[in-house]
Parts: C-alpha cells; structure tokens; sequence
C-alpha cells in the first residue's frame, strides 16, 4: 500500500498536467507539496494542494532559483523526503527542421531542470540517507518518435541520469527512477491529439487504445516515492499502455 502521510515533497512543473496531478494526490494521502509554476493560473491551480509560500513562479532552467525554492521548503516543512521533476516542454520538429534554440530550449527544460532539481535533492538527502527522487522521462526516450528529435533525446538524457544518480546515491540509501509515460491526456498533448491522422497515429501504437490519465501517471510516482518501493532504484517504469511492449 501507498503511505506518504508526512511527507515532504517538492514537484517541478506542479501547476498543470502530471505534476499537478501529483500534487493533488500526494496531499489526499497526507502529504505536505511544494513546487515550481509558470504563471498566475498554474500558481491558482496548484494552490488547492499547497502552501502559497511554497509555490515559486520560476524558471526550471535557473539553477540558482531552483536551489534557492529548495532551500526555503526546507526551511518551512523541516526536511524533504522526496522530488518530482515534472516540467517539460515538447516542440515537435523533424530533425533538419529543428533550431539551436528549439534543441536549447527543450533540452533546457527536459533534461538540465531535470538534473538541476535531482541535485539539489540529493545533497540534501545523502547527509540524512534517505529520500527518492523521480524524474518524468518518457517512452519516446526508449523508442524515439518522428518529429521529436529534441523531445527524445532530452528523455533518453533523464534515462541514463537516473540510472546514473541511482548508482552514486544507492549506498547512502537515496533512490533514484524515472518514469516513462506514454501519451498522456494533458495540454501538453492537446494540439498533437486534436489533429485526427496524428491522434489516430499514437492511438494505434497502444495496445490498450486508449490515451492515459494524469492520475495514473500519479500513481505510478507516488509509489516510486513511497518505501512500497523500497528496493527500486535506477528504473525507468514505463506507463504507457503497453506501447514499448512491442
């Protein structure tokens, strides 16, 4: 069973889609979340689920904000017993066709905001051996995709962090995943899924036929989370209706 009653999370990308899901979830079962935002309705929404102190309207990108809205939910809450990074970005490019600043800015948000929340969690929870850490990464990052270019190897990057993390932080009892969704009813989503051919295209691709949920994908991350999993460290579970079961 799920328990996070008392625990103390922080969430990037919390004022929409998965990450606000997540936080919706966490705080039902007790949780206390803060997270990152973008804009006065994301910060609407996520404060429903959290401590208007503990919502900061930064860029992800900005690792010197990020540190800086860490430390302060530390200083509030009194610790932290886990991390989501759920902010991303997908410009959807056929590779000849993608610029500098598509690659720099999808990069940007997907892996190095990734990285930049996992390592400001890490060096707090080594010290105190304990904590996990889950990374949004994507079943484009194990498979690819046309026209995603930067979007898949911006996931596939958070592959091998998490793998990578998992290994150096293992022994002082911190664990490190990621999962991988597939395509997800979100507005990230939105403009792919309301084009016909596009959605008819993903939809074939998932043997149960059907898009996702952001609450499944919060399920699968609170247990991630939780000492339900306890002995996983360094997995990418996908959740994507079967598509990288092919």
């Amino acid at each position: 069973m799920i328990k996070i009653d008392g625990y103390r999370l922080f969430i990037t990308g919390a004022g929409s889609g998965i990450g606000l899901a997540t936080a919706a979830l966490a705080q039902s079962l007790g949780a206390s979340v803060a997270g990152t935002v973008r804009g006065s309705d994301q910060r609407h929404a996520l404060e429903k689920f959290a401590a208007r102190q503990l919502i900061f309207d930064i860029d992800v990108t900005d690792s010197e904000a990020l540190d800086q809205a860490i430390d302060a939910t530390i200083t509030d809450l009194g610790g932290l017993d886990g991390a989501v990074a759920s902010a991303g970005i997908i410009k959807l490019f056929q590779s000849t066709e993608t610029t500098d600043d598509v690659w720099s800015d999808v990069i940007g948000v997907n892996l190095s905001g990734c990285f930049y929340l996992a390592r400001a969690a890490a060096r707090h929870m080594k010290p105190n051996k304990t904590g996990s850490i889950v990374l949004i990464s994507s079943q484009i990052g194990l498979t690819g995709h046309p026209r995603a270019a930067a979007y898949a190897a911006s996931k596939s990057g958070i592959n091998g962090l998490t793998k990578t993390m998992a290994l150096e932080l293992g022994p002082d009892n911190v664990r490190v995943n990621a999962v991988g969704p597939g395509p997800i009813n979100t507005d990230m989503t939105a403009e792919t899924r309301s084009i016909p051919e596009r959605r008819d295209f993903l939809l074939q691709g998932i043997p149960m036929g059907r898009f996702g949920e952001p609450e499944e994908i919060a399920n699968v991350i609170l247990f991630l989370l939780s000492n339900a999993a306890s002995y996983v460290t360094g997995q990418i579970l996908c959740a994507d209706g079967g598509y990288t079961a092919k």
